[in-house]
């Protein structure tokens, strides 16, 4: 658990980090839109993307652990179908999709404490660590909403990047096996 928690901290470092240096570049091009709303979410579409495939570099790519579990799952048995390997994918990754919900979970309780005792509109310095994996909160004004909308396209933008590289390590394995 001290793992997952690690590399989603990383993660969320690292997005950080490209957000900041890529959102001129994203303000340039999103500058276009007249509608200040769908360009902030437009931004946080793309952070959450960014977050979901440097937390499968941080925990599949960078020591090579994901190659070692396709080689695993599919060593005796063939490639099916992308809803099979999405269940085996649920079934290993369970524990970090659970993390990243109570990490955005515990933000926002952080937060709404954080806003009840000193009546700031600002977040819990601590969070800020974590803005990447709460960023909807910035479009969406439902106090929980937002939150609750981050985590899950953290876990479902996670999932798809992990069923790509998975499917892309795969059919690599098979074209030099075969």
């Amino acid at each position: 658990m001290k793992r997952t928690f690690l590399n989603i901290t990383v993660a969320s470092c690292i997005t950080m980090v490209a957000y900041i240096a890529l959102y001129a570049f994203w303000g340039a091009i999103l500058n276009a839109l007249k509608n200040p709303t769908l360009k902030l979410f437009l931004v946080c579409f793309m952070t959450t993307a960014a977050f979901g495939f440097f937390l499968l570099y941080t925990s599949k790519i960078r020591k090579s652990v994901g190659e070692e579990e396709v080689l695993s799952d599919y060593r005796e048995q063939a490639y099916e179908s992308v809803q099979r390997d999405f269940q085996l994918v649920i079934k290993r990754e369970s524990r970090t999709l659970i993390t990243i919900v109570g990490i955005a979970l515990t933000c926002f309780a952080l937060n709404l404490l954080y806003g009840l005792l000193f009546d700031k509109s600002a977040a819990f310095p601590v969070t800020l660590l974590f803005a990447p994996i709460c960023i909807f909160d910035s479009v969406i004004k439902i106090p929980f909403l937002g939150y609750a909308l981050s985590a899950v396209l953290d876990c479902v933008s996670y999932v798809v990047f992990l069923l790509i590289y998975r499917k892309k390590k795969l059919d690599y394995w098979e074209k030099d096996r075969g």
